[in-house]
């Protein structure tokens, strides 16, 4: 079995779970017991810009939860934003701090609409990758990508447009259950 943590839609490589509406599974991500009746037996865990959202409270815990989910062998793949290379976006002059601010902690809109929406943490993917081996995971870092700047600004907007497009990279990590 493999699960995307946090998807939207029906899936087709994993079942997508979340607490939204049209997904395959609804239930709340961090109660895998819910959902998954036995240990050791999912292939991957997918989590793309969800991982994020997780309330640093439970992240530890949410992680080894993971793992105890896991075959082994399995894994669990992670993809969002890098905030070390927003934090340089920023130093080298290419984002202001306004935009670096709501790449990395989602504008206000976003989280009144829905409040899971709000980041709880954020990593280099070399950061997250020990993270991961500290919790007897091995962890490989990969390109995942990038996206374009996109957000506007709640009290001046327009200001943001002329960085719209600006590539903003994703992180990727790749955790192994051995």
């Amino acid at each position: 079995m493999k699960y995307n943590l946090g998807g939207r839609g029906k899936g087709t490589e994993y079942l997508t779970v979340n607490l939204e509406e049209g997904c395959d599974i609804k239930y709340d991500i961090l109660d895998l017991d819910g959902f998954i009746k036995g240990d050791g037996i999912v292939e991957e865990f997918f989590l793309e810009h969800t991982l994020e959202h997780v309330p640093i409270s439970q992240y530890k815990n949410f992680l080894l939860h993971m793992h105890k989910k896991l075959k082994v062998g399995g894994g669990i793949k992670v993809i969002h934003t890098d905030a070390g290379a927003v934090l340089e976006l920023w130093k080298e002059g290419k984002l202001p701090f306004r935009s670096m601010k709501k790449t990395l902690f989602p504008p206000a809109d976003y989280v009144a609409w829905n409040p899971l929406m709000a980041h709880q943490n954020m990593w280099t993917d070399e950061d997250l990758a020990k993270d991961f081996i500290a919790l007897g995971f091995e962890a490989y870092t990969f390109d995942a990508g990038e996206w374009g700047f996109d957000l506007r600004d709640e009290f001046y907007p327009g200001t943001d447009e002329k960085y719209w497009g600006t590539p903003i990279k994703n992180l990727g990590v790749y955790a192994v259950k051995v």
